[in-house]
């Protein structure tokens, strides 16, 4: 979906994807941390241009760029989609690895959910063997609700599915919660990237 919403806190940004995107999702989706955990990705950039076309076209599917505040340092992706009765998916969640971002990325993005969108409940998916996801979701808040077996093909080969949600009831106390470690972040997420506007911050596969 083509739209223009933007979300800043804890030194990073989450903007609209671009097309120009398209080398940085290929390479991050086919990490090794993201292979078979977060549905088949595409394999070259020509094909990744191809999907996001067809996403502009979508309504009610919201792709968004995790990227540092100043540089505007590509660090990850995240997403909100399948939305219907105040209710909604997110995903597409990958962050780049070594990076101090993961915590202070979920406050901006559960905001965008809860207020800008004023959806009531949230709903997550997550690969049964992606054990290090399954705990993070847990410790934001997410409750887990029951488990989905052979419920989608990654790679060739059906994966079980964990399925937990969250509601508007639950984030503002489960964002004070989290609010201290995204704080104590910010300062590293800074300094990572003044460290990451000197290098290649990374590799697109073409």
């Amino acid at each position: 979906m083509n739209h223009s919403i933007i979300a800043e806190g804890f030194g990073i940004r989450h903007r609209p994807v671009r097309m120009e995107d398209a080398p940085f999702l290929v390479w991050l989706r086919n990490l090794e941390h993201a292979k078979g955990k977060v549905g088949d990705s595409a394999v070259d950039v020509p094909t990744q241009q191809a999907w996001l076309k067809e996403y502009f076209e979508r309504n009610g599917d919201y792709y968004f760029v995790v990227e540092t505040a100043c540089a505007g340092i590509p660090v990850g992706t995240w997403g909100i989609y399948n939305m219907k009765d105040e209710s909604a998916e997110i995903g597409r969640w990958i962050a780049q690895p070594k990076t101090p971002t993961v915590i202070p990325s979920i406050i901006p993005g559960l905001d965008i959910a809860f207020h800008r969108f004023g959806l009531r409940t949230l709903r997550t998916k997550v690969v049964s063997t992606n054990k290090r996801v399954i705990l993070l979701d847990k410790q934001m808040g997410f409750q887990e609700t029951h488990s989905e077996p052979a419920a989608q093909i990654i790679g060739g080969k059906s994966v079980d599915m964990i399925h937990m949600v969250m509601t508007a009831e639950d984030w503002p106390q489960l964002r004070k919660t989290l609010m201290p470690m995204a704080l104590m972040l910010e300062v590293q997420v800074r300094k990572w990237e003044q460290d990451a506007a000197r290098t290649p911050h990374f590799s697109p596969v073409l």
